[in-house]
């Protein structure tokens, strides 16, 4: 009866560690990377899924999986996607039965025939019920009892599943209440199972949607770390950082704010172009409420009808957006100035906002607008 036991065990062990998405249409060799393919596909991995495909082409060039994962991995827009041409290239005689429903489906999107893509996929799990890529396919990914089913399942490919589980966790799921200890584990389960960057970034996001920019900084960093040239996940690393670091970068742009001011007032060129970009335009409403215009080098350069005698930037607030891609300035400024031909002497009161964006080269100003406060004076029409 012992060595019974022993003996089912194992078999279980051996199918557990064999567990793959398909039984291919390609050599041995071949077969190895396009399962792993198939794993980045699911864990919304779709350039290292085209890679591996590309890679199993080289040692299998009639290997017809490898290309349904091309096709997978690319858009079926008439316009400008390339999955139809992929799907041209395969030789349907080679192909495997699962293979078969996977490259109807994938026929199907290219017309958007949502009828002919479910009925394919129900047919095809009625002849294939233990095929793991049409069970991946079947299921509701925003459901937690469907990804735990399918973990259960197949769970040496479970990665993607964990995956949508964190998030169903952290989130709320099946009307339970946030479980971010929950969707750690969901993570770190994930990670175990599949080497990719994805997991991650969902890492990255959960965390930042409990307010822990730390934890999010380094877990998009680690995704970002996969493909450190041109990689998807810098963008939000930089988000990350920011929004880390708000009040730093609130406190820069405040002195940024005060010293373009400083640069229009003196005339310094150097100076003012610090906070400007070559490639976007300033665009001002000054406080005599005239149009509002293009602000450039001429107008800085414009001789004035004024001399300013004092003027001060207080008590500004800085506002960003959800990405911290932007950031709007209000604030108020004092001072007084003397008409040059006159002398008269004006005390100078205004109100005003500023818009700066994030680019790639510092924050830079492209909006201002100045307007009177109650029962002050801006400056006169030049």
């Amino acid at each position: 009866m012992k060595n019974i036991i022993t003996i089912i065990f194992c078999m279980i062990i051996l199918n557990l560690n064999g567990q793959q998405w398909v039984d291919d249409s390609c050599n041995k060799k071949a077969s190895k990377i396009v399962n792993q393919g198939i794993s980045h596909l699911a864990n919304l991995e779709y350039a290292m899924a085209y890679a591996m495909a590309n890679a199993a082409l080289l040692i299998d060039d009639d290997c017809q999986c490898a290309k349904l994962i091309k096709a997978g991995a690319t858009s079926a827009d008439a316009d400008w996607g390339s999955r139809k041409e992929k799907l041209d290239a395969v030789n349907l005689d080679e192909l495997t039965s699962v293979e078969k429903v996977w490259y109807t489906m994938l026929k199907a999107t290219l017309t958007a025939d949502s009828e002919t893509y479910q009925k394919t996929l129900s047919d095809g799990l009625i002849a294939n019920p233990e095929s793991a890529l049409l069970n991946w396919l079947s299921r509701d990914a925003f459901k937690f009892e469907d990804n735990k089913e399918f973990a259960d399942m197949f769970p040496q490919l479970a990665a993607g599943s964990y995956n949508m589980m964190a998030y169903q966790s952290s989130r709320g799921a099946n009307g339970e209440e946030p479980n971010l200890d929950k969707a750690y584990e969901m993570i770190d389960k994930s990670a175990e199972l599949h080497d990719g960057p994805n997991i991650f970034d969902t890492k990255a996001e959960i965390a930042a949607e409990n307010g822990d920019y730390e934890t999010a900084l380094y877990s998009q960093l680690k995704a970002h770390d996969y493909s450190s040239f041109g990689s998807q996940y810098w963008q939000n690393a930089v988000k990350y950082w920011h929004k880390l670091n708000k009040e730093t970068v609130a406190d820069n742009l405040k002195k940024a704010q005060v010293n373009m001011q400083n640069a229009i007032l003196e005339k310094n060129e150097e100076e003012f172009k610090k906070y400007i970009s070559d490639d976007e335009t300033l665009v001002v409403g000054d406080s005599n409420l005239g149009e509002f215009y293009n602000y450039t080098l001429d107008n800085l350069n414009q001789e004035a009808l004024i001399d300013w005698d004092s003027f001060d930037i207080r008590d500004i607030d800085v506002h960003f957006s959800s990405d911290m891609t932007m950031a709007y300035l209000t604030f108020y400024a004092d001072g007084a100035y003397t008409f040059k031909e006159s002398g008269q002497t004006v005390d100078y009161n205004t109100r005003a906002s500023a818009v700066w964006i994030r680019t790639s080269d510092g924050w830079k100003s492209i909006h201002a607008n100045w307007a009177p406060s109650e029962g002050g004076i801006g400056i006169p029409m030049q």
